[in-house]
């Protein structure tokens, strides 16, 4: 072994030889047997090429080269010492990761979810930008987010992506609305009605134009009342303003009390994915995956 292959087990037996003056002593404060500390000082002499250590029946002292040496060694170890402060601080500061959610995911899901990586992850800073799924994709290519959750039906290109959760749209009236009694209600009475649907751009709306597009071949669709949120979305339709579509989860609780009653439309297919999307390069960064993993996790349970 050479000085190069010293480490800091070698410095720390030179510093404790200093402050203690003997072998005996250094080795009770290292915590190793004497015979281990008397071999490791052998190697070290081998390595320097000059005794360290001047040997007498009165015991042991560090020759004037192994004190040089030993001076050395304290400033070998203060650093060492510095850098495993330094090493704690950085381990214990909260990282950030910036995300954007779809508005069903951000006001249904996303709550119960920060508050769980709260817990979890108790070294990660979170902070949510709310949007459209259009909008998602925007704020991932303009590098404002490194991860986002959509609820549209597909994936842009370049993006890579997590499915999380199933999710069904209904068709939805007021408890007093003439098709609230019945079974179900033909495509063709559907078509020539106003629905109140969500805004160009967001997941609800793709899969909601995809759905009626398919219903009838050729047939036109319906004519809309745009609004910009979910639950402006449910307040046109609870006032009146015509049959919505609209996410299960943002009208659970206007099911459960009547105030809207989901309306069945034969070949009417509104069930959809949400998605955790995020840019296929860069990799995607260590907070965003603690963060997925969990989250995906907490879909799954």
């Amino acid at each position: 072994m050479t000085v190069r292959d010293w480490d800091l087990r070698h410095f720390r037996l030179l510093d404790a030889l200093a402050r203690s003056g003997s072998i005996g002593e250094a080795a009770r404060h290292l915590g190793l047997a004497q015979p281990n500390a008397s071999r490791l000082l052998e190697t070290m002499e081998r390595g320097a090429g000059f005794p360290l250590v001047q040997r007498s029946p009165r015991g042991s002292r560090l020759t004037d080269r192994g004190l040089v040496l030993a001076g050395l060694a304290a400033e070998v170890l203060l650093a060492a010492g510095q850098l495993e402060h330094a090493v704690e601080a950085l381990a214990q500061e909260r990282g950030t990761l910036r995300i954007c959610a779809s508005l069903t995911v951000a006001e249904h899901l996303m709550p119960s979810w920060l508050a769980s990586a709260r817990e979890r992850l108790p070294h990660l800073t979170v902070t949510l930008d709310v949007g459209n799924s259009a909008s998602v994709f925007t704020r991932l290519s303009e590098g404002a987010a490194e991860l986002g959750f959509v609820e549209g039906p597909t994936v842009e290109t370049g993006y890579r992506y997590l499915d999380l959760l199933r999710d069904d749209l209904l068709l939805v009236v007021p408890g007093t609305h003439a098709w609230a009694g019945r079974d179900s209600v033909m495509a063709e009475e559907l078509l020539s009605t106003t629905l109140v649907v969500r805004e160009a751009g967001s997941g609800t709306r793709q899969v909601t134009d995809r759905a009626l597009s398919r219903l009838k071949e050729s047939a036109p669709l319906p004519s809309y009342l745009e609004v910009g949120s979910n639950a402006a979305l449910v307040a046109s339709v609870v006032a009146g303003l015509g049959p919505g579509v609209v996410s299960r989860l943002a009208v659970a609780a206007e099911l459960s009390t009547g105030r809207l009653v989901e309306v069945r439309v034969p070949s009417l297919v509104l069930g959809r994915t949400l998605r955790a999307v995020w840019p296929a390069r860069p990799q995607l960064p260590a907070e965003a995956q603690d963060f997925l993993r969990l989250i995906h996790a907490l879909s799954e349970a």
